[in-house]
């Protein structure tokens, strides 16, 4: 068990029994490789309202139509066509923002120090550019950057999660679930990671 997993343990042994016993049915989670910054961006706006098998697909196409051409970099993106693009089976709304991220990935220097943010700098920087929202940057946080205290209060999974096990109102506002989340805090990206296997066990 590693450390960061052990303290959040302890954690909720005083703070929250419910979640804790989720916690030690599902075990430790082990995480996916990250990918570079730039990457992972493209990958979050290509799967933004898509459903996870029609993200994946796109995904992959993607992917593979970079590497092609010389890797994934943001003058590869902004030298293609959009109809090269719509053709891996982006819309057209979807390669406008690609073009977007692109584009300010080469003027904005802050883009290439994220790491070095603070959790709200990055969600500054990274909304700043046309079709990234907070949810998206949050989970930049939590999966690209691992920062360990990050809660996505209008996630649509966490939300029904914390209905299922605490009877919270899918209508409860931002404010009210930040302020539930505090019992979590400074774990509560683990606490999502594990309300979001909390679905995956009904499903």
């Amino acid at each position: 068990m590693n450390e960061l997993h052990a303290a959040f343990i302890a954690h909720l042994s005083h703070e929250d029994p419910i979640l804790l016993r989720e916690v030690e049915q599902h075990g430790e989670l082990h995480w996916q490789p990250v990918r570079p910054h730039f990457d992972a961006l493209c990958l979050a706006i290509i799967g933004q309202q898509l459903s996870t098998k029609a993200a994946a697909t796109i995904a992959r196409r993607f992917e593979a139509w970079a590497e092609g051409c010389g890797g994934l970099k943001p003058d590869v993106v902004l030298d293609a066509a959009v109809s090269e693009l719509r053709a891996l089976g982006l819309s057209g709304q979807k390669v406008t923002y690609i073009a977007a991220l692109a584009e300010a990935w080469n003027t904005h220097a802050e883009l290439h120090r994220l790491e070095q943010l603070e959790d709200e700098e990055v969600i500054k920087a990274l909304t700043a550019i046309k079709g990234i929202g907070e949810w998206t940057a949050q989970m930049f946080l939590l999966f690209t950057l691992r920062r360990p205290d990050v809660f996505a209060p209008r996630d649509l999974g966490i939300k029904k999660a914390m209905e299922q096990l605490y009877g919270l109102s899918m209508a409860s506002s931002d404010r009210e679930l930040v302020a539930f989340s505090e019992r979590w805090s400074p774990y509560r990206s683990l606490a999502c990671r594990h309300l979001w296997q909390v679905l995956d066990a009904v499903d």
